[in-house]
């Protein structure tokens, strides 16, 4: 794809690139989607990249929501530097008292606090095309709180919103059953 060009030459090729048409395919045809995979295979950095390759950022952002705020901001800009541009464009994060985000940010990598503050705000989360929930088997109250909020805003919102659930564990079937017995 024509977006993948931008990506730079140092970006590594890692385990889930090798999944990557599979994982166009099932988001595009499923409202949630378990990823499951291994430490180190690509999921925090990759996932989103994919997605934004696939053109599934045209109506809105691709958020990716991070356990803890150091997480957010140096994922954010490893996957910047990967697409050869810098934090706060194509590539942005927002963490407590910080948003380094723009009007042309694409993926915005976030704490799940974040993302629930953002929620208050915006009940339809309608700034998000796709919402990536990462490290899920890293639970925490958040995490749990945004699985019930997201489970009812894929089910009630007008315009589509993508769900992914990435975890390191083999949880999935029970994120799977969750969600209604997604892929």
């Amino acid at each position: 794809m024509a977006e993948e060009a931008t990506r730079s030459a140092e970006a590594p090729v890692l385990p889930i690139r090798l999944y990557a048409e599979d994982i166009r395919k099932a988001v595009a045809a499923n409202d949630v989607v378990v990823v499951i995979g291994e430490t180190g295979s690509g999921k925090t950095t990759q996932l989103s990249q994919i997605l934004l390759e696939a053109g599934m950022a045209k109506d809105g952002l691709i958020g990716v929501t991070q356990p803890r705020r150091v997480a957010a901001v140096t994922v954010a800009r490893r996957v910047a530097e990967e697409r050869g541009v810098q934090v706060g464009g194509e590539v942005g994060y927002a963490v407590r008292f910080e948003d380094r985000s723009s009007g042309a940010t694409r993926i915005k990598y976030l704490t799940d606090g974040t993302l629930m503050r953002e929620c208050l705000e915006d009940p339809m989360l309608s700034r998000y095309e796709v919402i990536i929930l990462d490290e899920a088997h890293e639970r925490s109250l958040n995490t749990d709180i945004l699985f019930g909020l997201l489970k009812k805003l894929v089910t009630v919102r007008e315009r589509p919103l993508k769900l992914v659930v990435t975890s390191a564990t083999l949880d999935g079937d029970k994120f799977s059953a969750y969600f209604g017995d997604c892929p």
